[in-house]
């Protein structure tokens, strides 16, 4: 079993999920790539961590999270072309999103262009074929709709971005005036 943090690219034709990524050809993950091997890989959404003094009714500690996680036969591109689009599609991507801005997307130059074609070589790029995926959310929906706004509520002024956000997203439990729903 291996492991790595990468960033991946979703092409999705409505029919059918893609996963485009690249590893370095010396990570260990590259051969189970190489030979086409199954693989799954998880997307972390917003987490943060739920105390019981927060609840109105007796509770324990827990963590409140969304997760994706998404299955798929891994395909190892076969061109080095395909490569090189996907490292600069990956680049515009992040470059479009990035914050602050600092006066807008950096581009691809010359010096740029040189490192890539000298690193081509040393990286494998690959496709995912999703099979299967599944997306799970805790939001407290097994705590009463009392206990759900008290932890929203604690979430929101928490000085942690991502506390905030399991807070915003944690709106919905709150459409049901009492979801209890067991479990994770």
């Amino acid at each position: 079993m291996r492991a790595a943090h990468l960033p991946l690219l979703l092409e999705d034709d409505g029919e059918r999920m893609t996963l485009i990524g690249h590893i370095p050809r010396v990570d260990p993950l590259s051969e189970a790539i190489a030979a086409g091997k199954e693989v799954l890989c998880i997307f972390h959404g917003a987490r943060a961590y739920v105390s019981p003094d927060w609840y109105t009714a007796p509770g324990l500690s827990t963590y409140n999270f969304s997760v994706a996680h998404l299955q798929g036969r891994s395909e190892p591109m076969s061109e080095t072309s395909e490569l090189r689009a996907h490292l600069v599609e990956l680049t515009r991507v992040h470059e479009a999103l990035k914050s602050p801005s600092d006066g807008g997307p950096w581009k691809i130059d010359d010096v740029a262009d040189k490192r890539i074609d000298s690193l081509l070589p040393l990286v494998m790029g690959f496709r995912i074929h999703v099979e299967s995926a599944q997306a799970k959310t805790k939001f407290g929906q097994n705590r009463t709709q009392a206990d759900r706004i008290a932890t929203q509520e604690h979430l929101r002024r928490s000085a942690d971005e991502e506390a905030r956000m399991v807070a915003e997203r944690m709106t919905e439990t709150l459409q049901e005036p009492d979801a209890r729903r067991p479990g994770h």
